[in-house]
C-alpha cells in the first residue's frame, strides 16, 4: 500500500465517524486492500456469545462481501458456535489477533463453525481485532480470507496501525451520535412549549423556530419572516425595534419585553428578546445568539385533561371544565357549549377548588397556569390574510 492509499483509507475512517453511510465505502476498501472475502464491523457479548453484524440502531455496524443471510443466522445461531471466540475474550482493546492463533486449523474443518458457516462463503483465515470494549462488550473488525491466504506479518502489521484509527472513529462518531441525539431533544422540548421560540444568529436571521412560532408566522399578523429569515412585524416602526432588540441581545447581552402590533383586531403579540450569551467561532459555523419568546393572547391552551386526573384525582367532567377555564372560558360558557345545567357546573367547580387547595377561580388559573402551562400545547393556527 502506498502512502497516497494509506492517507486515502485513514480519510474514509474519519469521514464514517460523522457520515455512517460512509462505513460500507471504508470497509469495501479494507477488503480490497487486504484481499478479503468479507469484512465485518460488529458488536459482540463476550460473554454470552451474542453478536449483532446488522442493526437499524448502531449505524457503525456494517459488512461488506457477506451474504445478509450470512450476518443474519450469524447473530441468530452461528455467533455461539465460533470456535474462535473463546480464545479471543481477554483480546485487549486495540489488539489484533488471527484465527490460527485462536483455534487449530487442523480441528477447526472438524468444527459445525467451519462447515456449516465459514466453508459456504469461502472463509478458512481470518484476522480480528478490538476495535473498542467495555466490560463484556466488544467491537470487533474481523476480515476473513480463503484457506490458501493466510496473512502475513506484514499485512497483521498494516492492520495494526488501522485499529487505533478506527476506535478513535467509533468513539468520535458515538459522542456525534450522543450530540445528535441531544440535540433531538432539545428540539422536541421547544416544540412541546406553547411560547413561540425563535433562534437568532448573530446577522438576525432566524435558525431554528419550534411549532407554536410557525403557527404565528403562517398567520403573517404580527410577526413573521422574510425571504432571508429576519424578522418582520405588522408595522416599520415594530420590525424595527424588534431587529434592533435582537442586536442588542446579541452584541451586549441586553433583554428586552415588547409588544407587537397587529393587522387584525386581535391583542397585541407580547414578546421577549433574550440574549444567550455565546458567540459565534471562526469556522464552527451558524450559532444561535439571541432568542425570541412570542406569545399570542387570543390563542387559547390546550391542557390535556388526563394529566389534571392524574395529579388531582379530578373526574374526567372536572378536568374538562378546569381545562375550558384554563383556555378562558367562563363557568356560564362552559355550561352553555356544552348543554349543562349552571348548576351542574358550579357544582363541579367546587369540587375542583376543594381538590386542588385552591380557594378562587382566579387562584386555580394561576395553579393550572403555573404547573401545567408549559406542557399546554398551541392551538394550531389557521393562515389568515393580512388587512
Amino acid at each position: 500500500m502506498n502512502p497516497i492509499q494509506y492517507d486515502d483509507l485513514i480519510g474514509k475512517i474519519y469521514d464514517a465517524a460523522i457520515t455512517p453511510e460512509m462505513w460500507p465505502a471504508f470497509l469495501e476498501q479494507m477488503s480490497e486492500t487486504f484481499k478479503s472475502r468479507g469484512t465485518a464491523l460488529y458488536l459482540v457479548d463476550l460473554a454470552s456469545s451474542l453478536s449483532t453484524c446488522s442493526s437499524d440502531d448502531l449505524s457503525f455496524i456494517h459488512s461488506v462481501r457477506i451474504a445478509p443471510e450470512a450476518g443474519e443466522s450469524y447473530d441468530r445461531y452461528y455467533s455461539r458456535t465460533n470456535v474462535w471466540l473463546e480464545n479471543s475474550r481477554y483480546l485487549p482493546e486495540g489488539k489484533l489477533t488471527t484465527s490460527d492463533r485462536l483455534f487449530s486449523t487442523e480441528e477447526l474443518v472438524k468444527t459445525e463453525w467451519y462447515n456449516d458457516w465459514l466453508k459456504p462463503q469461502g472463509f478458512f483465515h481470518a484476522m480480528v481485532g478490538h476495535i473498542h470494549k467495555k466490560d463484556s462488550l466488544a467491537v470487533r473488525l474481523s476480515i476473513f480470507r480463503g484457506k490458501q491466504q493466510p496473512f502475513a506479518p506484514t499485512e497483521t502489521a498494516l492492520f495494526a496501525r488501522f485499529v487505533p484509527h478506527i476506535s478513535r472513529s467509533c468513539m468520535i462518531h458515538k459522542q456525534f451520535s450522543e450530540f445528535k441525539s441531544l440535540q433531538a431533544t432539545n428540539t422536541a422540548l421547544l416544540n412541546r412549549l406553547p411560547s413561540g421560540v425563535v433562534l437568532f444568529d448573530e446577522r438576525g436571521q432566524a435558525v431554528f423556530t419550534n411549532h407554536a412560532a410557525e403557527a404565528l408566522i403562517r398567520t403573517v399578523d404580527g410577526f413573521s419572516l422574510d425571504s432571508k429569515r429576519r424578522c418582520l412585524a405588522s408595522s416599520t416602526s415594530d420590525t424595527r425595534t424588534l431587529r434592533q432588540s435582537i442586536s442588542d441581545a446579541a452584541e451586549r447581552g441586553q433583554s428586552r419585553a415588547l409588544s407587537l402590533h397587529r393587522h387584525s383586531s386581535g391583542r397585541p403579540l407580547s414578546a421577549i428578546v433574550v440574549s444567550l450569551q455565546s458567540r459565534p467561532l471562526p469556522f464552527i459555523g451558524t450559532e444561535s445568539v439571541a432568542a425570541l419568546f412570542i406569545n399570542d393572547p387570543d390563542s387559547p391552551l390546550e391542557l390535556d385533561d388526563k394529566l389534571l386526573m392524574q395529579c388531582y384525582g379530578l373526574t374526567l367532567a372536572e378536568a374538562k371544565l378546569a381545562v375550558a377555564l384554563l383556555g378562558g372560558q367562563t363557568p356560564s360558557d362552559y355550561a352553555q357549549v356544552h348543554s349543562v345545567s349552571r348548576n351542574t357546573v358550579k357544582t363541579q367547580l367546587k369540587q375542583i377548588l376543594a381538590k386542588t387547595g385552591t380557594h378562587r377561580q382566579a387562584e386555580l388559573i394561576q395553579l393550572l397556569a403555573t404547573a401545567f402551562g408549559m406542557l399546554s400545547e398551541p392551538k394550531r393556527l389557521m393562515p389568515s390574510i393580512a388587512k
